[in-house]
């Protein structure tokens, strides 16, 4: 009888920790957000979730979120998304999100008419609800299978370094800076295997999200030339997850002619276990081609 009271307390201990955990707080409040989107319109579930200077991306520029559904029109259509994956830092201040989404029409009966895959960077506010600091995508077509409605957090790894959030946040974007050197020196394949952490994800646009090594292997051995330039960063009080976003740049050969495509990245870093980062979601969000 000790026996079972105790299994029964000790369960009851592992539900209330998981329902107090910051990755699922993260990950219900997302839920939330996406489903104001169903019952009401993107402009209001944007309007209700964005950080006073959350930032989008619009036609390769950097943009306040508020601002931009403010003043802009209603959109006629509807836009639906779900989480898949998510991670949220030691000191439970700031997280990420991801997953697919798609467009229709005018109401959610329709035929989707869009696709592609989001990433939201969220940070606590001060009253501790979630606000969406940065949010952006990339296009590509119809998945060739369903998503599947799981949560995976990207990594258990927790490295618990200095409190000194600007010291980090520069530290941060010296890092990726580093990041581009070796790049622009080596070549994707090589820096990337460098840098990628074991569960990396790789977004590309009109490109399926690639998330097994072999595919993404494959794409980091393609033509093509890759450009950044970092404008900001953010990280995390505990100094274990970060990100750096800016203008990327992208030059390949298509049937004989140089294509250059510009537009913007972000690159989500996150330290392993030896205290070292390594990049979690690599994303390059490109508008058409000149």
């Amino acid at each position: 009888m000790k026996t079972f009271i105790l299994s029964v307390t000790l369960l009851s201990a592992a539900v209330s920790a998981l329902a107090q955990s910051p990755l699922l707080n993260l990950v219900n409040t997302e839920k939330k957000f996406a489903q104001q989107s169903r019952d009401s319109t993107t402009k209001a579930a944007f309007l209700s979730y964005l950080a006073p200077d959350g930032i989008l991306f619009t036609k390769g520029k950097v943009t306040n979120g508020r601002e931009l559904f403010e003043k802009g029109p209603e959109s006629p259509g509807k836009l639906t998304w779900q989480p898949i994956a998510a991670d949220v830092s030691a000191s439970g201040d700031l997280g990420y999100t991801t997953g697919p989404w798609e467009s229709r029409p005018k109401t959610l009966a329709d035929k989707p008419t869009g696709y592609g895959h989001y990433v939201t960077l969220w940070e606590k506010q001060n009253d501790n609800s979630w606000r969406i600091a940065l949010d952006i995508g990339i296009t590509h077509p119809e998945p060739p299978t369903p998503p599947v409605n799981t949560i995976r957090a990207a990594t258990g790894i927790r490295s618990v370094t200095s409190s000194d959030t600007a010291k980090n946040r520069e530290a941060l974007l010296a890092f990726d800076n580093q990041f581009i050197k070796v790049l622009e020196k080596s070549g994707p394949a090589a820096t990337y295997k460098q840098y990628l952490a074991p569960q990396a994800r790789l977004y590309r646009m009109n490109q399926q999200p690639y998330v097994e090594r072999t595919a993404i292997d494959s794409l980091l051995k393609q033509p093509v030339t890759l450009g950044f330039l970092p404008l900001n960063a953010s990280v995390a009080e505990s100094g274990d997850l970060g990100y750096v976003y800016g203008n990327s740049q992208v030059m390949a050969t298509v049937a004989g002619k140089a294509v250059k495509q510009m537009g913007n990245y972000l690159r989500i870093w996150k330290k392993d276990s030896q205290g070292q980062w390594k990049i979690v979601l690599d994303l390059i969000n490109l508008e058409p081609a000149e």
